[in-house]
Formats: structure tokens, C-alpha cells, sequence
């Protein structure tokens, strides 16, 4: 077989050049190469890549003539190379085709067996394809696939003579391809089914039905309810029009209907939700530290200048005293990061802030196992020797000699090295709190802080941990306390 250096780009002023999609991310340059050079032809360059954003495996291979690229494709397309088939075209050095769609098509209800190669084999009859692609996950078919062809015409016969027919025993459904911005914005416009909550318990669906008919025909009204019958609050409404659907949601949309206001809006799927929910929490920002004095109009104005705040919400304990820490919600990711980047450390009434992307409690949860879990550094200690915590619930900070020990010392007015006066094991600090709370501080964001502090209020001194002596300063619970130097 013949041999090449494939970490050589041989130059040639206007290569053939194939584009060699849909790879196995195990696939390197050397495969390819090997895969391309049994064919008639001569490979003069190979290059493999991997999309930094999706992560798809992709390549190009180009030959010395154009007939020999052409020659190859026609006898590697669709063929397997390390468990997946490639999908072979040309190289289009102008990405307009490629990115406005022109002459795709999209296919659904295709068979499981339908496979790319004999989708391209059906529909070749209508003219050139570019390309060819059935989707698949895990190698098995997902039902649709897409065909390029490269006129315009072409597809559109494909088109008319394909829609509605039957293959493999299912009627296949074929259509323009649309981006999926397009797809999106498309439904938004046309829809008919609408997605009501804030319902009171006792709403029947008769009632809901009355108060939307005035809009047009209604198909179909639910109310969603649990096991035992009642009702979860929200429910679906679907008219017969998209234009009744839109006259409903601009006209019911924050109105009274018992003693609730409503929300109406168009029905989303799951992924359309899934998106929406995330870039929502992508968009809210958390900020601690934040003076009792501080209310929520203080807050947004101290953060309008880095976009528009949707709603704004300080944290408070039930007597109504602000607990130090709070939300804003942005318009959009975007502003929030700007606000995370512009005001984190900026001060408000004379207290520095804390700012950033806000977290989900699950989240939190996570990290924070995750950072308890991590084998923590060993630190000398007073013997000269190395102390670890052994256990993922073993207190979080440095220990002194022993690896459930730390020191407590009374404060002294000499500059010299202070002298340790008692060394309190577990079992004491146990003493001073129960093994409950002791677990608790241990797993919560800011148990740390709250630890020290309460163990200097109850034995009065220094704590101290090896050679370093921590005084003891007000420490609020928001602030981190870092002993390691």
C-alpha cells in the first residue's frame, strides 16, 4: 500500500477536495488516509478536525484532478470506517449553499431500515445530490434524514413526486428543510395550543372552556390533576385556529379568573422548555454580603448599568430583617455576566459585594460534595508531621498535629510565638456541639466560618492551626474564612 507522511500539506494551486463527514471521533489522519489511497487516484493532502463547539468528527481529502476525487467519492460514500458510515461531497469554498439551505430537503417516517445510501439511491432519479444523511444515535436510524441536491428544481420535483408516498409500508412526509431558528420562529407564530396556570383548585374544565370560546372554536380543554383528583394548577386549551389561539393569550393573559391571575401562554415542548430554563438561570445573578439597609430598589439601580433587570428579590428571615444576600433576574445571559464581571467587589453602603451566576440548590449541593470529596493537601504540623483528613466528612480546614485535632489558645500580649494551652480532639470539639449540627456546618456553603466562630465564642481564645494564628474577627456568614497561606 502505498505510504505518506500525513503530517504534509503537499500544495496545489486548486485542489479536488472532498469533504468527509459524519467520522467516528476515534478516526485520525493516518485512517483516512489509508481509507482514500486504495482508490484510483492520487491523495496530495489530509486533514482531520474536530468542531470545537458540537464536538462531530469531520475531514478533507484532496486529490490531484478532479476525476480522481470524483472517482473516489462515488466509490466511498456511505461507506463504514471504524463502526461509522462517512458521508462524502464536495468541498464548498462558498458556505451560502451550505448555510441557507437551498435545495434541502427534509424526510420523516422513514423506516428503521432505510439506511443513508438507499435514501440517496431513491431520490437520485430527480437530479445531482450534494448530499445525503439519514440521522442516527447510538447506529440506529432516528425516522428522518435530509437530501441536497445541487438545483433548486431538482429538489422540488423530488418534492411533489415523494410527499405522501409510501415506503417500506409508511407514508413519508418530505418538506423544505428549515433551520431550526426558523423552525422556532415559525411556531411561534402559528400555534394553536395554549398552556394556562396559576388555576384555583376548585377550576373545572367547563368553566375554563366557557371563558375561552368567546375567542373561537375549542377543541379540546384540561385541566392536569393528581392521583386523588385535584388539581395541580394548570392545564392545556387547544382552538381550531392559530389566530384565535393569539387573540386568547393577548386577551387572557394576567387576568383575574377566580382569585388567581392567570398565565396564558403557547404550549412549548420539552426541549423548548429545557432551552428557555436555561438560559432563564443563566440570566440570574446572586449577590451576598449585602447590608441590612439595602432594599430591592437600592439593589437594581446599583446594577442597572449593566442591562435591564427583570426582578429583583432580597433574601429575609420571617420578622422581615434582610439575611445579607439576594437575586436579580437580567433579560438576558449576556447582562448578567456583564454584571458578574463589572460589580463583583464593587461596594454598596460600604460593604464589598459578592456577585455571581446563580446556582440551583442541586448544584450547589454537588459542587460542594465534590470539593468536600477531593483528598484535601497535607499540612505540617507541629510534630513535623503530615496531617490528612481521612474521611469526606472530616472537618474541611487545616489540623494541627493530629488528623482530628485543633487548637485552641488564649490570646497574649507578647509578640512572641503563642503557646498552645489545650488541644481539643474531635470528641471535645463534639462536646461544644453535637455531632449534628458539627456535620451540618461541615455541608453548608458558608459551615466553615460559622465553625471557627463558634468555637472561639465558647472556649474565648485563639484559634490556631500549626504556626498560624487566626484572632478572632466578626465573621459574618457570608464571608469565607481562609486559613491557608
Amino acid at each position: 500500500m502505498a505510504t505518506m507522511q500525513v503530517s504534509e500539506v503537499v500544495a496545489q494551486p486548486w485542489p479536488a477536495s472532498l469533504y468527509i463527514g459524519d467520522l467516528d471521533p476515534r478516526v485520525t489522519t493516518a485512517d483516512l488516509f489509508h481509507a482514500f489511497s486504495g482508490a484510483d487516484g492520487k491523495v496530495t493532502a489530509i486533514r482531520v478536525c474536530t468542531d470545537a463547539i458540537t464536538g462531530l468528527r469531520y475531514g478533507y481529502v484532496n486529490f490531484g484532478t478532479a476525476q480522481d476525487a470524483a472517482k473516489a467519492m462515488s466509490s466511498l460514500n456511505h461507506t463504514v470506517l471504524k463502526g461509522k458510515a462517512m458521508r462524502i461531497m464536495w468541498c464548498e469554498r462558498n458556505p451560502v449553499t451550505r448555510m441557507t439551505g437551498v435545495a434541502n430537503l427534509f424526510i420523516k417516517n422513514l423506516d428503521p431500515s432505510i439506511d443513508s445510501a438507499q435514501l440517496e439511491a431513491i431520490f437520485e432519479k430527480f437530479g445531482t445530490i450534494r448530499s445525503c444523511k439519514v440521522a442516527e444515535e447510538n447506529g440506529k436510524s432516528k425516522g428522518f434524514g435530509f437530501v441536497q441536491f445541487e438545483k433548486e428544481n431538482s429538489a422540488m420535483a423530488a418534492l411533489n413526486a415523494m410527499h405522501d408516498t409510501v415506503l417500506s409500508s409508511k407514508k413519508l412526509y418530505v418538506a423544505q428543510f428549515m433551520r431550526k431558528s426558523q423552525r422556532i420562529a415559525a411556531s411561534e407564530q402559528k400555534f394553536t395550543n395554549l398552556y394556562v396556570k396559576n388555576l384555583d383548585e376548585d377550576l373545572s374544565e367547563d368553566r375554563l372552556l366557557k371563558k375561552f370560546s368567546v375567542f373561537g372554536t375549542v377543541h379540546n380543554v384540561v385541566v392536569m390533576r393528581d392521583r386523588d383528583g385535584k388539581s395541580k394548577g394548570f392545564g392545556f386549551v387547544s382552538f381550531e385556529y392559530p389566530e384565535e389561539a393569539r387573540k386568547a393569550v393577548e386577551a387572557l393573559n394576567g387576568t383575574l379568573i377566580g382569585s388567581k391571575q392567570l398565565y396564558v401562554g403557547r404550549a412549548q415542548k420539552k426541549a423548548e422548555r429545557k432551552e428557555l430554563s436555561q438560559r432563564a438561570r443563566a440570566a440570574n445573578v446572586y449577590i451576598k454580603n449585602v447590608d441590612p439597609a439595602v432594599n430591592e430598589e437600592m439593589l437594581a439601580a446599583h446594577f442597572s448599568s449593566c442591562g435591564e433587570v427583570i426582578s429583583k428579590k432580597i433574601m429575609r428571615h420571617e420578622n422581615g430583617l434582610s439575611k445579607g444576600f439576594g437575586f436579580l433576574s437580567f433579560s438576558s445571559p449576556e447582562e448578567a455576566k456583564r454584571a458578574v464581571q463589572a460589580l463583583s467587589g464593587s461596594t454598596l453602603l460600604g460593604r464589598r459585594l459578592y456577585v455571581g451566576i446563580a446556582q440551583s440548590k442541586e448544584d450547589c449541593k454537588r459542587a460542594l460534595q465534590e470539593r468536600v470529596s477531593r483528598p484535601a493537601p497535607s499540612i505540617q504540623g507541629a510534630s513535623g508531621t503530615r496531617a490528612t483528613p481521612s474521611a469526606p466528612w472530616s472537618i474541611p480546614y487545616p489540623r494541627a498535629s493530629g488528623a482530628s485535632q485543633v487548637r485552641i489558645s488564649r490570646p497574649r500580649a507578647s509578640a512572641e510565638k503563642p503557646q498552645v494551652d489545650r488541644v481539643h480532639p474531635k470528641a471535645q470539639i463534639q462536646e461544644i456541639l453535637p455531632e449534628e449540627e458539627l456535620k451540618r456546618l461541615i455541608t453548608s456553603p458558608n459551615g466553615l466560618a460559622e465553625l471557627i466562630e463558634k468555637l472561639l465564642i465558647a472556649k474565648g481564645g485563639n484559634f490556631t492551626t500549626g504556626d498560624h494564628v487566626a484572632t478572632p474577627l466578626p465573621v459574618m456568614s457570608s464571608q469565607r474564612v481562609n486559613l491557608s497561606h
